[in-house]
């Protein structure tokens, strides 16, 4: 059996898309079957079949509107132009690497080669795609346009293109919306489910993507935990690998350890958000107004694992006096336990291939 994932290339180099994949790549392998993938080359999978996607020639970061439509079209992934390339290199994998079914996420190219070739496809969806939010009438004309041109109908939200698949949702229940109307297996974490290790590291800080700038972040983080009795581990691809101190910035690409972390800050993405409740970890989300993110943050108050901060907000006394919120509340540490139960509950990765 083989298997080709197209991850989304909003965000090429970490984003939470390509950080799924990566996790379902793993889980794949493991179970011995065949993988292959079609990203942007900045994603640099490794030891592993890959077919390279083109580029969306967008460095925008942040928050581009607050719906899934106007995220994608403002980074140029819902052009008309952008898709039909991004059409031809996703037939070009699947024509020399010849799968047996598809698996995407936002890539709504996949969604239409795999109609053109008869494979089965399935999808990983957010919980913030099926949130019900207005955009403007021509947010999806780049879209619409590519699909007349194949023959396939048009659609007025980007969730109606899952009609034509089984899909795939990740997290607690308390993160994950009904989904009326859709095929939709839902199971804990994208990954095999990892095992909690002690809590000997105080704090984990991890970003997929964020609209504040690489410089200021790294000034709000030393201000606040800059010479702190305890190593503060920071995972960024923005930031210039290295320690000062008792703060140790890693690459994001290529490792990230949460686990062991008593409190984490992470921008909010869906691969990070349920990493940590799977490890039952507290959480401070710096959020946006973008789909996923501020889906995730709203969903996190909720439930009570953890507090949510915009990033309009953001300081070091805000970033601070949340962590110490965090750690003087026990209520935050027994709610992150009873969301972590719930993810095991659900099951892992591992349950996807029941479907497959």
């Amino acid at each position: 059996m083989k298997v080709m994932i197209f991850p989304s290339v909003c965000v090429p180099d970490c984003g939470s898309a390509v950080l799924i994949a990566r996790q379902l790549a793993a889980m794949f392998r493991l179970q011995g079957i065949d993988t292959g993938i079609c990203a942007d080359r900045k994603s640099r999978f490794s030891d592993i079949a890959f077919f390279e996607s083109p580029s969306t020639a967008s460095l925008r970061r942040g928050s581009t509107g607050t719906t899934a439509e106007e995220y994608l079209r403002g980074r140029n992934a819902l052009s008309a132009s952008y898709l039909k390339k991004d059409y031809h290199a996703v037939s070009r994998a699947i024509h020399e690497y010849n799968p047996d079914f598809l698996i995407e996420i936002e890539r709504p190219a996949a969604i239409a080669a795999a109609a053109e070739y008869g494979l089965p496809v399935f999808s990983v969806v957010s919980g913030g795609t099926f949130r019900f939010r207005s955009f403007k009438a021509d947010t999806l004309n780049g879209l619409n346009s590519f699909l007349n041109e194949l023959g396939l109908e048009q659609v007025l939200h980007l969730r109606e293109l899952y009609r034509y698949t089984q899909c795939f949702a990740f997290g607690a229940d308390e993160f994950l919306p009904p989904f009326p109307g859709y095929r939709v297996a839902s199971f804990g974490v994208s990954a095999i489910a990892p095992v909690s290790g002690p809590q000997d590291r105080a704090l984990s800080i991890a970003f997929t993507e964020t609209g504040i700038s690489a410089r200021r972040m790294r000034q709000i983080i030393s201000d606040a935990f800059l010479g702190a009795p305890y190593d503060v581990y920071i995972y960024d691809s923005s930031q210039h690998p290295g320690k000062n101190g008792n703060l140790h910035f890693q690459n994001l690409q290529r490792t990230i350890t949460i686990n062991g972390s008593r409190v984490c800050i992470h921008d909010g993405s869906d691969a990070l958000t349920q990493y940590c409740n799977a490890l039952g970890i507290p959480q401070i989300i710096l959020y946006d107004d973008s789909y996923q993110r501020s889906w995730n943050a709203v969903c996190l108050e909720r439930s009570g694992v953890g507090i949510a901060v915009h990033e309009s907000e953001l300081s070091m006394e805000r970033m601070y006096e949340a962590y110490r919120q965090i750690l003087a509340d026990s209520r935050y540490f027994d709610e992150a336990r009873r969301i972590q139960e719930n993810v095991l509950e659900r099951g892992d990765a591992v349950n996807m291939l029941a479907y497959l």
